[in-house]
């Protein structure tokens, strides 16, 4: 696949006039730090059968009947947030936050690299790997690198002695109301005047909806990824590529208009 070396022109010149901008952003953002995507080739879910298995253990019921499984499967996901660096698309991301009057990021990642990189304004919409909550007393907390990398069962409670779990949305579970309420105060009520999509299949209607409405109401729309997704045909420019190649581009074009 061809890189894409220059933004279209008439990107650029939408660019130059841009104050406020919303980014979503999914696993594909995260892949050039080393981090395993879901979808595609080579992602968790690529092996139908691993897949399943996969989300099975990150399941809400797996984790009532046996946290032990999940926390398997969420202690090779923190390993590899912990073990992982900000790559140049997350840099990007957080010079154009410095660059606008309004800014909003959601991001489906869990593995926090967005907030490590400068992002300030973030949806982290599915949680955090590394935070944690009681089970039993509600008791918030966070992994430190050297507990993930020596975490061999599941977590208890310093409080209470009661199992922790990850204070992240798992497969059977409702998206935090909260989260919900900026999701639709800054993307659906009055979206940006540009809203761009990174590195995500899109399949998840809270993530492509953002996009498709932001187009219907006069707004303009950017989807950057190395394939086309459900979202390709309906925004303004479809840049294929990946996003540590083209976002600093972006970021360029706003930080020298």
């Amino acid at each position: 696949m061809a890189t894409l070396v220059e933004l279209p022109a008439d990107l650029l010149e939408a660019l130059a006039g841009i104050t406020s901008m919303g980014v979503i952003t999914g696993a594909g953002v995260s892949a050039e730090s080393g981090i395993q995507t879901y979808r595609g080739q080579g992602g968790l879910y690529d092996d139908e059968r691993e897949g399943d298995a996969t989300v099975e253990a990150l399941s809400a019921s797996t984790l009532n009947h046996d946290p032990a499984r999940t926390w398997r499967v969420v202690s090779e996901l923190a390993r590899m947030a912990v073990d992982a660096a900000p790559n140049p698309a997350h840099h990007a991301i957080a010079r154009i936050e410095q660059s606008l009057e309004r800014f909003v990021l959601l991001t489906q990642n869990v593995d926090g690299l967005h907030k490590l990189a400068g992002s300030r304004n973030v949806i982290d919409i599915h949680g955090d790997v590394l935070d944690t909550r009681c089970r039993d007393c509600g008791l918030r907390g966070r992994l430190t690198p050297d507990e993930v990398r020596a975490l061999q069962s599941t977590p208890l409670c310093s409080e209470c002695g009661g199992i922790l779990r990850p204070d992240a949305v798992l497969f059977g579970e409702m998206l935090p109301e909260d989260k919900i309420r900026r999701l639709h105060s800054e993307l659906y009520e009055d979206p940006p005047e540009l809203v761009l999509i990174a590195g995500t299949t899109a399949v998840f209607p809270y993530i492509a909806e953002p996009v498709v409405m932001a187009g219907r109401m006069g707004r303009l729309t950017v989807e950057v990824n190395p394939e086309p997704t459900i979202v390709s045909e309906h925004v303004r420019w479809s840049l294929r590529g990946r996003a540590g190649d083209i976002l600093p581009l972006i970021a360029e074009a706003l930080t020298s208009a």
